[in-house]
């Protein structure tokens, strides 16, 4: 739904759903962050919301080229529901009706994350994406000509968006202060690590995490980058426009 469209009681509802997971976080800074946003997917159970991500597409040029970016904001899904796919499917519906709005034009995700479980989402959806975790992995093998180029397209969004803030040898945008940050009791990444390499790849990628900094990323919504079950829901939302 659009933003505009959100009434008091939902923003509220919102606030107080982010602020139970989210530490160092504040009602303006919320406000603000959702006022730039376009839209938002949310997730309701009996009229209460218990989820919900938010985002916008911009236009930049890149290599002489025009792409397009959805950029996730701020995203949450109350813990009794983790597991749950009915987020993940209505944002890569939402995605889909994006894709199906701009046309022919390429469109890609570009979110930045100080959460190893949204980090998870890229290896598990997406084919190809930065950062890429095997040649981080390997570091003697080479970049795939695929990767370097998201690469490049990622850091000028980033750079474009954040400035100084943004390092591209590392991927990090760190603003110092913390914007906001997952609660300790939430994150829970460490102990993950040991059991899931994806979580682990995160931990080594971003390991000041907690203090809120984040790491940028980047794939591309096309049906032959995404696995199976992303690639349902997408085609739903570009056929439904």
């Amino acid at each position: 739904m659009p933003v505009a469209s959100l009434g008091r009681s939902d923003r509220d509802q919102m606030f107080s759903l982010y602020e139970t997971y989210y530490d160092a976080t504040h009602r303006d800074r919320f406000e603000s962050d959702l006022a730039e946003k376009d839209a938002v997917v949310v997730i309701r159970r009996k009229e209460a919301i218990i989820g919900f991500s938010t985002f916008l597409v911009r236009e930049q040029r890149i290599d002489g080229q025009p792409i397009h970016y959805l950029f996730s904001g701020d995203t949450v899904l109350h813990s009794a529901s983790w597991g749950d796919p009915v987020l993940l499917r209505a944002w890569f519906r939402a995605a889909g009706a994006v894709k199906a709005r701009i046309g022919e034009d390429r469109l890609f995700w570009f979110s930045i994350m100080m959460g190893h479980r949204t980090f998870r989402i890229l290896p598990n959806f997406f084919r190809e994406f930065v950062p890429a975790i095997d040649p981080l992995e390997h570091s003697t093998s080479p970049a795939r000509p695929g990767v370097a180029r998201l690469e490049r397209i990622r850091n000028a969004i980033a750079k474009a968006r954040y400035g100084a803030h943004f390092d591209p040898a590392t991927g990090l945008i760190d603003f110092g202060p913390s914007q906001g940050h997952l609660r300790q009791e939430w994150a829970g990444v460490e102990e993950t690590a040991t059991r899931n390499r994806f979580a682990a790849f995160f931990l080594r990628a971003n390991p000041h995490h907690y203090r809120g900094v984040e790491l940028a990323c980047l794939a591309e919504f096309d049906t032959a980058n995404l696995k199976r079950y992303g690639a349902t829901s997408f085609a739903e939302g570009l056929s439904g426009g």
